[in-house]
């Protein structure tokens, strides 16, 4: 199925460097350059993975059409493509745990 790129949900994810360890602050933006090579977004959105400097930002922030929505919002967004957002959620902070420990290996 395909859905023109301004009809997509954008996440923006913002990763603490901690998720990579006592070191994390030094790798961090190397790391999100790797994910965002890495990970593949699904084909109702877009992932973008930036470093999380600022803890006042939130660490998920989801926007179509570059208008930010709500959790609600983003929750309803993704019901239409039968998809629940918790669930959306885990999975991807799984792919983010993998490509954390496949960035460390290479």
């Amino acid at each position: 199925m395909q859905l023109a790129d301004d009809k997509k949900i954008r996440l923006m994810y913002r990763v603490e460097p901690g998720c990579l360890g006592p070191q994390g602050a030094d790798h961090i933006e190397d790391f999100c350059r790797y994910a965002n090579k890495h990970i593949k977004s699904p084909y109702y959105g877009q992932f973008l993975f930036l470093p999380r400097f600022d803890k006042q930002k939130d660490e998920r922030q989801y926007s179509v059409k570059n208008r930010n929505l709500s959790r609600v919002q983003a929750k309803a967004y993704l019901n239409h493509f039968e998809i629940d957002i918790d669930t959306f959620e885990e999975q991807l902070d799984e792919l983010l745990t993998k490509a954390i420990d496949l960035y460390f290996k290479r």
